[in-house]
């Protein structure tokens, strides 16, 4: 429901309610939240120039009104603004007899509704920029405010009566007075913009121009300003009468930062006026978070979907898991099995002492004598060796014990030729301490060892454990 627009003319209180309009000849009691723009009757509403402090505004324009004879009677003094001119400041202000004041004051907090109350001077205000001006035609009364670059004006003229005469006579004194005000002002230079708000017109006779375009062009031509219309509309009252108004257009203008009503008043005329925006904002927010909810929920279904899926698929897993685990149980005896091979494995790939024997055997024919021909078992790096200066070998091993023949070969090459044939049969002999051995004390000179090892049969050894060779 929207709000309701109040406007008080003279002694008649207009009720705006969309397209239709109301008059009262007393103050109305409102429906509902409503906004009431107030000329308070036997107001004074003018700029005056005064020196000193802005604070001091309101007791120097009660003392110079008094002392013009203005105000009889105790007023209240609204400042509606106050700009720096010179050494001193203009303000712009409304003299309101205390009693009517209260009495206003009072209608309005009174309402059952929120009711915010506006000033007219500080409504017209609250529409103009710097070189802009308002003329507001409401009733016998025609008032004008000027915001210049340095200053402002105001003027107001109140008609004889209601008559198109009278009201045109009134309009072409008060555009006389606004030109000569110009006229002595620094800020003529500028043409001003000028609107006209009427604010309630009959509708005229069957070809007459209507009344507010007359007294705009009187009004304009006794200036000497361009004058343009604000937007008005048609309305109707309860009598069926149709009028044109701007009431629409000051309804735009007017807020609660003008307004005089305490400030929990105009919060609570702030929350009436905003609660169908926040009403539709708490919907559009409700329909929001019910996709987003709808959203979740489909995407949590989806989610447990893959969830039971994923699950059935573990079952499955563990389920085979537990089969391949009863599957790989070792069979019995397997350690057992196991060292068989490795015996098996090492003696394929260790000597073969029959062989070895003949291969030495035709080495050493014509060179050297063999005393011995053993195995050697297999003797990791780092395992204490059974013979002193013996490598560490990792697999077994032909030992071969022999002495060199003096009246066989050559002299001196005994040896160098056992050795040479041993490699070309394979072997690769590695010289042992032969005064390691128990056979060394019993032979004599010429006593030799040598261990016969396969390519990659001995495993890495310091360099002390290596025997010199012959």
């Amino acid at each position: 429901m929207s709000l309701l627009f109040t406007v008080q003319q003279q002694n008649t209180w207009l009720v705006f309610d969309g397209a239709h309009v109301t008059r009262s000849d007393t103050r109305p009691r409102l429906p509902r939240a409503a906004m009431a723009v107030a000329d308070f009757e036997g107001a004074v509403s003018s700029v005056i120039a005064l020196e000193g402090s802005p604070a001091h505004a309101v007791a120097l324009i009660e003392r110079r009104l008094r002392s013009d004879g203005m105000v009889d009677g105790e007023a209240k003094i609204l400042i509606h603004k106050t700009r720096t001119v010179g050494a001193g400041y203009q303000t712009l202000f409304t003299a309101v007899p205390l009693d009517n004041w209260q009495q206003t004051f009072a209608w309005a907090e009174a309402q059952p509704d929120h009711c915010l109350l506006i000033p007219a001077t500080s409504l017209l205000f609250s529409a103009l920029k710097p070189g802009q001006a308002v003329v507001l035609q409401s009733g016998r009364q025609i008032s004008v405010l000027a915001l210049l670059k340095h200053g402002m004006l105001f003027r107001s003229s109140l008609a004889y009566s209601d008559d198109p005469d009278d009201l045109a006579m009134t309009a072409g004194a008060l555009g006389e007075q606004i030109a000569e005000d110009l006229a002595r002002g620094e800020d003529n230079l500028e043409p001003l913009e000028v609107k006209w708000c009427p604010l309630l017109v009959p509708t005229p006779g069957e070809g007459l121009p209507w009344l507010d375009d007359s007294l705009r062009e009187v009004f304009s031509a006794r200036s000497g300003l361009a004058v343009s219309s604000v937007p008005v509309r048609r309305i109707l009252d309860n009598a069926g009468s149709e009028y044109r108004s701007g009431a629409a257009w000051m309804e735009r203008v007017a807020g609660t930062a003008i307004a005089v009503n305490p400030g929990s008043s105009r919060a609570a005329y702030l929350a009436e006026w905003a609660l169908p925006y926040a009403s539709a904002a708490s919907l559009v927010f409700a329909l929001v978070l019910g996709a987003l909810g709808a959203r979740w929920t489909l995407s949590a279904h989806e989610a447990n979907t893959r969830s039971e899926a994923i699950g059935t698929q573990l079952d499955g897993l563990e389920s085979r898991i537990q089969s391949l685990t009863a599957r790989a149980t070792m069979p019995e005896r397997f350690n057992e099995t196991l060292q068989f091979i490795e015996r098996a494995r090492t003696l394929q790939q260790g000597i073969d002492p029959v062989a070895g024997m003949a291969q030495v055997r035709d080495a050493a024919a014509g060179q050297v004598r063999i005393l011995r021909i053993r195995v050697e078992e297999a003797m990791p790096a780092g395992a204490p060796v059974r013979t002193p200066g013996a490598p560490a070998v990792a697999e077994p091993t032909l030992r071969v014990d022999a002495v060199v023949d003096a009246a066989q070969g050559d002299a001196g090459m005994q040896i160098p030729t056992f050795v040479e044939r041993l490699r070309r049969a394979g072997f690769e002999p590695v010289p042992l301490d032969p005064q390691a051995s128990g056979t060394a004390s019993r032979s004599v000179g010429g006593f030799f060892s040598y261990l016969l090892r396969r390519p990659s049969a001995i495993a890495p050894m310091p360099a002390a454990a290596t025997g010199a060779t012959p």
